[in-house]
């Protein structure tokens, strides 16, 4: 008879295990957000030539140094082009590396997943 293995130790380590990798993939799928938001936003502009470089510095000097600062120009933007502002932004609040995927998405390329 095959017992499952259900010492303390073994399920702290599965529970632990399977709390990361649900937390990655939520992360992973924020920072796919963030991106397309950035690149939608580039579009709006008129494309990558028309990102003026000095709001895409703007944007790079807050998400270092000023997150409400940074979240409040993007805010300003999307009010300025009548646009909606994607739920998404709010997740910038974390940090720098959700305010760098929606900066990457500002000035990149389009995402390989968007047809």
């Amino acid at each position: 008879m095959d017992r499952i293995n259900t010492d303390p130790s073994t399920l702290v380590r599965d529970w632990i295990g399977n709390y990361v990798a649900e937390h990655r993939r939520t992360d992973e799928d924020s920072a796919a957000e963030l991106y397309l938001a950035g690149y939608q936003l580039q579009q709006a502009l008129g494309g990558r030539e028309h990102v003026n470089k000095e709001f895409a510095k703007q944007l790079q000097e807050h998400s270092l140094t000023n997150q409400k600062e940074f979240t409040q120009l993007i805010l300003t933007t999307y009010m300025d082009l009548d646009l909606t502002i994607p739920s998404c932004l709010s997740k910038t609040y974390r940090g720098y590396a959700y305010s760098q995927m929606f900066l990457l998405g500002l000035i990149g390329d389009k995402p390989k997943n968007l047809t």
